[in-house]
């Protein structure tokens, strides 16, 4: 009986390198492909392949990082490659034209934010445009996909700025005008979440005690605490002050002041929580905060 010969399993950059290459070949002398470093939230680096048709000017990033973990438990390169090819052949058509030239003409109401972690996003803070608030982030970006199985954006760079000759004020204003209409803003109670169903638009609010925040996306959605109103309009309609946890970029969880909670014991809970269960890049504060019907502002 012959014994099996184990293929020896390829290192990281030798497993980029290697699917980079039959890619290439796959996909023939139409497309380039490319590999490159991407710095992503919370200062995650990942590597992203891109493969560009002649003729088109955008693509999307597929982060080779988490196919090598695939591979290291046992999934075929063939299966590997046969999966990324995919995803490039049905990629999903722009939420603008497809001939799009990336200028603020084009663009500009495709423009919105997100809030990021300052602290943890230093690096890439010397990059972009942004806007501090509280211990956030305010960062600009635009939609280039909008489909039911995700969205596709790119990051608004210094360069941008430059190419467009736009002030901040002017990019803020843009994408507070838009954000709102791109993503609309969701809150449910979290019986509801548990539950899996959706608001109907007759939520009972005085009888639930905890409330989540997010957009109709479901991605990026703690960015919905920014928009204009809102949590002061859902303050006034329950008639309570809030503390405001931060799950996630994705969420923000909103809890009445009805009851005085210990707020070094929510910030604890916030911070273990982001530490067992969230991943690192989407991590947005440990911090607790707190709304104010009085004063009209949040606070920490």
């Amino acid at each position: 009986m012959l014994n099996a010969v184990k293929e020896e399993l390829l290192d990281y950059v030798s497993f980029v390198s290697y699917i980079k290459d039959k890619i290439r070949e796959r996909m023939g002398d139409s497309y380039s492909v490319m590999t490159y470093k991407v710095l992503k939230n919370n200062s995650l680096e990942l590597d992203s392949l891109v493969l560009l048709k002649e003729g088109r000017n955008f693509a999307p990033n597929i982060y080779l990082n988490g196919y090598y973990d695939l591979y290291l438990a046992g999934t075929s390169m063939k299966e590997i490659i046969d999966r990324l090819c995919m995803i490039y052949n049905h990629c999903s058509i722009p939420a603008i034209k497809d001939d799009f030239n990336f200028s603020l003409d084009t663009i500009g109401s495709y423009i919105f934010f997100r809030i990021v972690s300052l602290e943890r996003n230093k690096k890439l803070l010397t990059q972009i445009p942004y806007i501090k608030y509280l211990d956030f982030a305010v960062t600009f970006h635009c939609l280039v996909r909008c489909e039911d199985d995700g969205i596709g954006t790119i990051r608004i760079t210094n360069e941008h700025m430059k190419l467009w000759n736009i002030s901040l004020n002017n990019l803020r204003d843009l994408a507070f005008k838009n954000t709102s209409r791109l993503f609309p803003p969701v809150i449910r109670t979290m019986e509801e979440v548990l539950r899996g169903s959706l608001d109907n638009g007759n939520p009972s609010y005085i009888s639930c005690p905890m409330y989540i925040l997010t957009n109709e996306k479901g991605i990026n959605g703690a960015s919905c605490l920014l928009y204009k109103d809102l949590i002061k309009n859902f303050a006034h309609q329950i008639n309570s002050d809030l503390y405001i946890l931060p799950s996630s970029v994705h969420e923000i969880i909103l809890l009445p002041m009805k009851k005085k909670l210990n707020i070094d014991y929510l910030s604890k809970m916030v911070m273990e929580i982001n530490k067992s269960s969230v991943p690192v890049d989407e991590i947005l504060s440990d911090n607790v905060y707190i709304y104010s019907m009085e004063r009209d502002a949040i606070s920490m």
